[in-house]
């Protein structure tokens, strides 16, 4: 599972200019997908809106406002206190096996 991220938002947001295009994300992406296939297992991307650092992975609140110098995630329905990061990739995880019930017509 990755997320659909703008690359050139990103690299001006966090002022990394031509470093982040040099490390080759786009190239990334495309030999994760082709080894994923490969090896029969599932390659999704979700969408770029899907708000997977925003929303507690405990109880599903939405938070409006998230700046990117808040490293940890507070969560003020259930107070859950989580590593911003570790957050969004449970919220990912969840994400995708969502997706995958869907393909499949299963109910989750």
């Amino acid at each position: 599972m990755v997320e659909d991220i703008d690359l050139r938002n990103l690299a001006q947001c966090l002022r990394l200019g031509k470093k982040l295009h040099d490390n080759g994300f786009g190239l990334f992406r495309t030999m994760l997908k082709y080894k994923c296939e490969r090896r029969g297992k599932h390659y999704l991307v979700a969408d770029k809106y899907f708000a997977s650092s925003k929303t507690c992975s405990c109880c599903g609140n939405k938070k409006d406002t998230l700046t990117l110098s808040e490293r940890i995630y507070n969560c003020t329905e259930c107070g859950t206190k989580i590593d911003r990061d570790y957050n969004a990739a449970r919220n990912l995880r969840q994400y995708g096996i969502r997706m995958l019930h869907e393909r499949n017509g299963l109910s989750a």
